[in-house]
């Protein structure tokens, strides 16, 4: 989860102020920004819908992606916590395959809506608008990558 002030730039990333994720495990050469999820709910890709929440989540702060992937920042990352409620609520309104080298699947684009907070152990503290913040765009899929993929 990434946090910006102001519009967000995707090239310095010079407004990022928050990078909340699991890190790579293990560093460099891991899986990285995954966790197991034992709360995933019921997932319906066909009619665009599904619902994941995880509460407390242990990971890590580590201010931007750059510093994430490559770890050059004074400190690395700080601890930190985040809980959150997406619900992807349909319908699914177009679908189309991977296609990316190494990977293979569909996506199904829908509409979501989702609550979440986080902290760090430096006493930063975010809490989204307790109405739910509903998604630009938001996609459903099954990929399967690395060796996995067919």
């Amino acid at each position: 989860m990434d946090l910006y002030r102001g519009q967000f730039d995707f090239t310095n990333f010079s407004t990022q102020v928050h990078d909340f994720d699991p890190g790579i495990d293990p560093y460099p050469g891991g899986l990285f920004w995954t966790v197991p999820n034992p709360t995933l709910g019921p997932i319906e890709l066909g009619r665009g819908q599904a619902s994941m929440s995880m509460a407390n989540l242990a990971l890590e702060d580590y201010f931007d992606i750059p510093n994430a992937l490559f770890r050059f920042e004074v400190p690395v990352s700080t601890d930190a916590t985040c809980s959150f409620d997406v619900k992807w609520t349909g319908p699914a309104t177009s679908s189309g395959p991977v296609n990316t080298p190494g990977s293979t699947g569909e996506l199904i684009t829908t509409s979501a809506t989702m609550a979440w907070s986080a902290s760090n152990s430096l006493g930063f503290r975010f809490v989204s608008n307790p109405s739910g913040t509903t998604s630009a765009f938001a996609q459903l899929g099954r990929v399967q990558n690395g060796v996995f993929a067919d």
